[in-house]
């Protein structure tokens, strides 16, 4: 690992950061997830180099206690509008009040998650399919200290919260008289339950995918351990 780290670093102050350095890095994460004990003076490397690679593709938008803030606010203006829809049966209200809910609870979820483990997060940027998604960048020291097991429950709850925020959204329609929105709620629900699945499958990223790579890795080491 020490010769990757190596490599890496004399590429990122020729080169500096690129997507291919970025795909490289990935790879240096893996090998030192694999490593029975990684000294601090490595992890704080890996986090330099994380460090600036994130600040290139990632760069930050909010602090961590804007972001918090700003998804606990949408959260519940979302609920409030749920509430509105469901109460006046209007559609438009509905759909903007769930995508406020599940932009709010996704993140709260892994910070939740976070706190669980002892895993800590610095600042919210965003990403996704259209770079609208705001998401959490995780402090990486501490991530690459903690368990498969933490790192597993770090990026699944994630996306275990919003299936659980879908079956509510479904649940709190089920006694409405709004059969549309009724309807809508359950090609929701629906379209979470596939998109998680095609994540964990591997075929789209996604934080069951990471979930997933995790229990890969733990069982890649718990083989090396036996021998």
């Amino acid at each position: 690992m020490e010769t990757l780290l190596r490599e890496l670093e004399k590429k990122m102050k020729t080169e500096g950061a690129t997507k291919a350095n970025l795909r490289e890095f990935w790879k240096l994460v893996n090998h030192a997830k694999l490593e029975k004990q990684v000294s601090d003076d490595t992890l704080d490397r890996i986090n330099r180099l994380r460090g600036v690679l994130f600040n290139e593709f990632y760069p930050s938008l909010l602090s961590l206690r804007q972001g918090l803030a700003l998804a606990a606010a949408a959260t519940l203006l979302g609920a409030a509008l749920i509430w509105y829809s469901l109460r006046y049966d209007k559609l438009l209200f509905f759909l903007i009040g769930v995508a406020l809910v599940m932009v709010g609870t996704h993140p709260l979820g892994h910070w939740i998650a976070g706190k669980l483990v002892r895993v800590n997060y610095e600042y919210f940027y965003l990403d996704g399919p259209a770079k609208f998604e705001p998401c959490l960048k995780i402090h990486y020291v501490d991530y690459l200290k903690s368990s498969f097991n933490s790192r597993i429950i770090v990026h699944a709850c994630g996306a275990l919260t919003t299936v659980l925020t879908a079956l509510i959204l479904l649940l709190a329609t089920i006694t409405t008289e709004a059969v549309l929105i009724r309807g809508v709620a359950v090609a929701i629900f629906a379209l979470v339950i596939i998109t998680e699945v095609v994540s964990w499958a591997g075929f789209t990223a996604g934080d069951m995918k990471r979930a997933r790579n995790e229990r890969n890795l733990k069982r890649v080491y718990m083989k090396r351990e036996k021998h």
